[in-house]
């Protein structure tokens, strides 16, 4: 991390600290007060003691809200969106406890007025800037209390806001149902590894999506394109779940490979046991 202030994080950068790094052999210029006098009287070498800076984190909640995440099934606590919100606001409020500064974006509503080239209606974003200050975290509440689940796919386009919003290395907090294309995705997060970011995907997935409970004749609806289908549900469970093992598999095959957390949140869950199982490995 390149933060400003003292924290709980690892920097590029090297200085006073009470985590020892290395020796490093003295050279012209050094200040004398880093000299290592009884390694000196051991080997009769004069080296510098190098230590580890400890640094803030610089964190952004990347939250989607296309229409799919307002999907909420029987069994489920919360819609998708209301868990996004929940999760974000814990990883939030964590990381300002230590020390570490926040901030959100997200999409907002659709400008209603029509384009004359006939594309999708613009989305003004919501940019709230990281901040480490006590009152960051009613400010959290009242950007992720006003976003709405309305329209079509949004990742890329945030992404893209995300790399320009971030002036350093930071920590990308990407929670969405990742129900799109890997493709449309992959030269994002390759981006985002080549800058430097640390990316975290939550994947946000209704329990009726992985389970495909549904019997009987059945109409479904794309809440984003308002494309409609009718199947019956105990025909098509068995070929749904094979496509959709392919395609959550897809995506763990390239966050493995650009070596991208990524944490599966069910909504008929705890969201707080999911995010412990998924952060527990992380250093």
């Amino acid at each position: 991390m390149e933060g400003f202030l003292a924290g709980l994080h690892g920097s590029p950068f090297h200085g006073p600290s009470v985590e020892f790094k290395e020796y490093r052999d003295y050279r012209p210029g050094d200040d004398p007060r880093h000299l290592d006098w009884r390694l000196f009287a051991r080997s009769d070498r004069l080296c510098i003691r190098r230590f580890e800076q400890e640094t803030n984190l610089r964190g952004y909640l990347l939250l989607d809200t296309s229409a799919s995440m307002a999907y909420r099934g029987s069994r489920a606590r919360e819609s998708k969106l209301e868990c996004a919100r929940t999760v974000a606001l814990a990883l939030g409020w964590a990381l300002l406890r230590q020390n570490d500064a926040v901030g959100v974006l997200a999409q907002g509503p659709p400008d209603p007025r029509p384009r004359l080239d006939g594309r999708p209606p613009l989305r003004e974003p919501r940019l709230l800037k990281p901040s480490q200050k006590p009152h960051q975290v009613g400010a959290l509440v009242r950007v992720l209390s006003d976003l709405e689940a309305v329209g079509g796919s949004l990742l890329p386009d945030l992404l893209a806001r995300a790399f320009a919003a971030a002036a350093r290395r930071s920590l990308l907090v990407v929670v969405s149902d990742f129900l799109e294309p890997t493709p449309a995705l992959e030269h994002a997060f390759e981006r985002a590894r080549f800058e430097g970011h640390e990316c975290l995907c939550l994947q946000v997935l209704d329990a009726d999506e992985l389970d495909f409970p549904f019997t009987g004749a059945q109409v479904f609806e794309d809440p984003e394109t308002g494309e409609r289908r009718r199947f019956v549900g105990e025909e098509a469970r068995a070929p749904y779940q094979a496509r959709l093992e392919r395609f959550l598999r897809e995506w763990r095959d390239l966050w493995n490979r650009l070596q991208v957390r990524h944490v599966l949140i069910r909504t008929d869950e705890e969201p707080a046991a999911a995010l412990a199982r998924g952060l527990s490995t992380r250093r």
